[in-house]
Order: structure tokens, then sequence, then C-alpha cells
């Protein structure tokens, strides 16, 4: 049916792009689970291991330190739900927002903005490279986009040296924005490009 030249063949086009898409989800959803059978492991092995040992344990000054141990494990698993919780609700957002027009230029210059009238004495200075007389504006949801760039800005006051220099540069490329952000940090050890992309 898709070689044919009518209707039929685009709806069987449509069909194999829902189909693909539909798949890619579930191998997502998969995946998701797996990371978040994984990071609860950990947290309740060390809990059950301290729950067991405390029992046994009659020196308060032991039984106070796994005690500890428990409430930190709490607290860990209480911000992995949070975190899970958190990253199904954007899924689901993100999949039923609508975009707009993003001057991208723009939020970048208020988010320089913001840190630099905000920034304490030996932090990182911002230098923004825009094009002239281009917005730079795109499709997409302006406060999930904002959220990005500030944790990329954020990211890379945290890794910068006392009064580092941090360059943001946008310019358009193609059909595309690219966006840049340089700082004197160590960057990225090798072979973890990848792993950084990881939920």
């Amino acid at each position: 049916f898709p070689g044919r030249h009518y209707e039929i063949s685009e709806l069987a086009h449509a069909l194999a792009d829902m189909t693909e898409a539909l798949w890619a989800r579930m191998d997502a959803i998969e995946s998701f689970a797996a990371d978040v059978a994984h990071e609860i492991k950990n947290p309740l092995t060390s809990l059950r291991s301290a729950v067991e040992t405390i029992s046994m344990v009659s020196d308060p000054e032991h039984k106070a330190r796994l005690m500890a141990i428990i409430i930190d494990d709490v607290g860990r698993l209480d911000r992995l739900i949070s975190d899970i919780s958190d990253a199904s609700r954007l899924d689901a957002e993100l999949s039923r927002a609508e975009t707009r027009p993003v001057p991208l230029a723009q939020l970048l210059q208020t988010l320089a903005d913001i840190h630099t009238a905000t920034m304490k004495t030996l932090a990182p200075h911002i230098a923004l490279e825009l094009p002239d007389g281009d917005d730079l504006t795109v499709p997409g949801i302006e406060s999930r986009l904002a959220q990005v760039m500030r944790n990329m800005i954020a990211n890379a006051i945290s890794f910068s040296p006392p009064n580092g220099a941090i360059t943001i540069q946008a310019r358009r490329d193609a059909q595309a924005i690219r966006l840049s952000i340089d700082d004197e940090g160590p960057g990225i050890p090798e072979g973890k490009t990848e792993a950084i992309f990881d939920r």
C-alpha cells in the first residue's frame, strides 16, 4: 500500500509512523521502569540491612549510627519517589502541551541578566554571543526551555573556577538553532558523554 499514490498510501504511511512511535514509547517506558527498579533497590537493600541489624545491637553508639543510616535511606527513597513522580508528570505534560514561538535570544539574555544581578563574589561571569537582528525564535514550551537552560547554566557555574568565564553562544544553523555553553571546568570525562542524557 505505501507504494500507491493515493489516500490509502497516505494512511499506510501514517499507520506505520504511529506504530513506530508506539514501539519507541514502549521501549522508553520499559527502560524507565528498569532504571527506577535499579535506583530504588540500593537504598532498600541498605535499609533492610540496617533494620535487621539494629534489633541485635545493644551498643547505644552503634544503634545511633544505624538509625542515622535508616533515616538517610528513607530520605533517599522519598527523594527518588518525588523525582520519579516529577519525571512521569513531565512526560505527560509535554505530550499534551501546545508549543508556541519562543524567542531564545531574549530568554538567554534574561537568564544572563539574572545571574549578573545576583552573582556572589568570585562567581563566574557569563558572556553572551547572540546574532544581531535575530531573536532565534523556536517552537516550544517556554517554561521548560528556560528550565533546561537554567540547569545547563547552573551546571557550568558549579564546575567553573572562581572568577571563571562562561560563554553562551546561540546561532541559527540551517533549520535549527545551535546553543553551546562553554566553561573553564574540567569537562565531561572520557566515555561519559552519552551517560549524561540518562534519566
